[in-house]
């Protein structure tokens, strides 16, 4: 019958129209989700660390079809699945800080979203609009990250530039921008790969070029991006070559106790925690002749200068003729009020005295303190801690005077953060120590993430890094940025009880300061200047015919 006919074929036509139309909707999504993977893996723990410079190119495409309202929601969808990914290490402590904290993050990259689709929408696709998204895309990301790493205390982590963070050439550049400066140049090659691509498709028909000048004429974007990326190469490697060599070096021993976080403050651990960290200090004790012994962060299960015990302990191994730098809880009794804690390192020398000490300044919320606990008592419930510790006021210059060595503590999460290792530099330290316990995440990447970020310091400054952890990675990294080999490479795991020495190269005493010492985040500043004027003038100029 023609009617039974014409209703079967109907259906059929009306199914294949239906999926390509799924389809269809669905591609910006998937490109948002892939970008979103392609983050995600360039940092621990899988280190896929080349697969950021194409990480954004699927996102960009979807962009350049979407307005900007999708825009935000593909580019929040993409930050989201990189986020949820990269600091899933989180759930150990809170999961759900962990996925507020990973749909914090991925507001920046809703923000990326819209200014792409709103410059397309403004632009088109010509070779000069897409020249200057390739120069505001990557300074407002730039921008975006100095925000992200300093507003409302900030969460520095993870930058985009770290992911090329075993790229010795290209960090250099971090002595002039930060991290920062290396996400731009990233970001740069992502724009122009992406609008290398689409700019090819709409100039296919020009015709009567060899292939190679077919390319070039088609898609110059390319050429540009090349030619970015060639440029930052050679700084990098000009910088490199440039970096002081120091002349005088101290044998310093790194202990790493490995005790699990919930046996860190149980009472009756308290003898077994002395026990490992005294078996392992003697041992390293008996291999030479050390000019400094580092214990991690909160190290002794109290504090080392109102508990017998623990001062016994370290007095005991200090007295043997090596000065010790020592991770502890510090107590202040005022007369009136709560009582003070502080997160500290003290510098213990050979006849036991207590000659110098940093208290942390960078604290984390929920970890060490609990934001708004006396307007808000409920938020005591969000965290694990019993008290609150309170921030310290400056940064300390430790003195080695037998070996003239100046160095700084950073303690925990700040080696992450950049405006403590420059002050610390500026102020005359020429090492950087890293005091940190991750055993609140570990096993999970968040401890190799961790020490990407420290590679930034050694590389802005350009003085090198030691790390202790009691759990995590404990290593040596140089001036230049280089992972020496590490704990965890000798033996196999970052999990256990060891120790390991290290001859450290200071920088010199008359180290010039670089770019970045002594001018800070003007790079990124600068940027979120330029990208406010950028998104101003696109809502003046009238849009491009497409």
């Amino acid at each position: 019958m023609p009617d039974g006919t014409n209703n079967a074929q109907g259906p059929t036509f009306n199914a294949k129209r239906s999926t390509w139309e799924y389809l269809r909707r669905g591609a910006p999504w998937f490109a948002a989700i892939a970008s979103g993977i392609l983050l995600a893996i360039s940092f621990p723990p899988v280190e896929a660390g080349d697969a950021v410079w194409v990480s954004l190119v699927p996102l960009i495409i979807a962009l350049r079809f979407a307005p900007p309202k999708l825009g935000l929601r593909l580019g929040f969808c993409a930050g989201a699945v990189w986020w949820l990914g990269a600091v899933f290490w989180l759930h150990h402590v809170t999961y759900v800080g962990w996925f507020l904290l990973a749909l914090y993050c991925a507001l920046y990259t809703g923000l990326f979203g819209w200014l792409v689709a709103k410059w397309f929408q403004r632009f088109g696709v010509s070779f000069l609009a897409n020249l200057g998204l390739m120069i505001f895309a990557p300074l407002f990301w730039a921008g975006s990250e100095f925000v992200r790493y300093t507003f409302a205390s900030g969460f520095p982590w993870n930058a985009l530039g770290v992911a090329l963070y075993r790229n010795v050439v290209l960090i250099q550049l971090a002595s002039f921008g930060g991290a920062f400066l290396v996400s731009a140049v990233i970001v740069a090659m992502n724009v122009a790969l992406a609008t290398g691509m689409l700019g090819y498709f709409a100039r296919r028909k020009l015709k009567g070029m060899p292939m190679v000048l077919g390319w070039i004429q088609r898609a110059p974007e390319l050429l540009v991006g090349l030619l970015v990326l060639s440029l930052s190469y050679t700084a990098g490697a000009q910088i490199l070559r440039t970096v002081p060599e120091g002349e005088r070096t101290i044998r310093v021993a790194l202990i790493q106790p490995a005790i699990p976080q919930d046996e860190k403050w149980d009472q009756e651990k308290m003898d077994f925690i002395y026990s490992r960290l005294t078996n392992l200090t003697q041992t390293v004790m008996h291999l030479g002749k050390l000019d400094l012994i580092v214990w991690p962060e909160t190290a002794l299960p109290d504090d080392l200068r109102y508990s017998e015990p623990s001062y016994n302990v370290v007095r005991d191994l200090a007295t043997n003729g090596t000065p010790m730098l020592v991770g502890t809880m510090d107590v202040i009794f005022p007369d009136n009020g709560e009582n003070i804690y502080l997160n500290s390192s003290m510098l213990v020398d050979s006849s036991a005295r207590l000659v110098a000490q940093y208290d942390k300044r960078h604290l984390v919320p929920f970890g060490e303190y609990v934001p708004f606990r006396h307007l808000l008592p409920f938020m005591k419930a969000m965290t694990p801690i019993q008290a609150s510790f309170s921030a310290g006021i400056t940064s300390t210059v430790f003195r080695l005077e037998n070996a003239r060595a100046a160095f700084s503590a950073l303690i925990c999460f700040e080696d992450a953060i950049s405006q403590l290792a420059r002050e610390s530099v500026r102020n005359g330290a020429r090492l950087l120590i890293n005091q940190t316990n991750d055993a609140w995440f570990d096993p999970s990447a968040g401890s190799r993430q961790h020490m990407a970020q420290c590679v930034f310091r050694c590389v802005e400054n350009h003085v090198p890094a030691l790390r202790s952890a009691n759990t995590g990675v404990s290593c040596l990294i140089d001036a230049r940025g280089r992972i020496l080999p590490s704990l965890a490479d000798a033996v196999s795991t970052r999990f256990c009880a060891a120790f390991y020495t290290h001859i450290v190269t200071l920088a010199p005493d008359d180290l010039p300061l670089t770019f970045y010492t002594r001018h800070g985040d003007v790079f990124a500043v600068a940027a979120m200047i330029v990208t406010l004027l950028a998104i101003l003038l696109a809502k003046i100029r009238k849009p491009a015919a497409v």
